[in-house]
């Protein structure tokens, strides 16, 4: 017979290189995570939206709308009835004072050189107010230099 019964051949692998390979990708992996749970300070009796969405979010500035009041960054900009906003609060389509405040937070950020050109919105809104109220509130937010947003959801079950 030929050919038929050599000896058995020794495969060796060397593990180190492959080992030390995934020790540097688990390593820049934990260094890179960041938890996704932000935490946002609610508003008494403000009911979030519902998402399935597992993005992250980028938070700058929080404009928050309850049935109460509008806020950024937690100072009032302007009070609501009933989550109602008075007609002399209003230029169009702009919320006036919430476009005020976030001109006044714009100039102390530029004042603090910090780059404003992906800034975005975090938008807490609950989900009560009328439509129209948050399309101005958007559009306020524009206006004043800031169009990117991200919202504030509950997750759900």
């Amino acid at each position: 017979m030929a050919g038929g019964g050599g000896g058995e051949n020794e495969v060796s692998l060397n593990l180190t290189p492959m080992i030390d390979i995934l020790t540097c990708l688990l390593f820049f992996l934990l260094l890179g995570y960041r938890s996704q749970a932000e935490s946002v300070q609610g508003i008494n009796e403000l009911e979030l939206p519902t998402s399935i969405s597992d993005k992250g979010l980028t938070l700058t500035i929080t404009v928050s709308a309850s049935m109460d009041a509008i806020k950024v960054e937690q100072l009032e900009a302007v009070a609501l009835q009933e989550g109602k906003l008075a007609d002399k609060h209003l230029s169009g389509s702009k919320i006036v004072p919430v476009y005020n405040l976030l001109q006044k937070i714009l100039e102390q950020e530029k004042m603090n050189q910090i780059k404003l050109d992906k800034t975005a919105v975090m938008l807490v809104a609950d989900k009560r107010l009328k439509s129209d109220l948050v399309v101005n509130l958007m559009k306020t937010c524009g206006m004043a230099g800031l169009p990117n947003f991200r919202f504030a959801v509950s997750k759900a079950d």
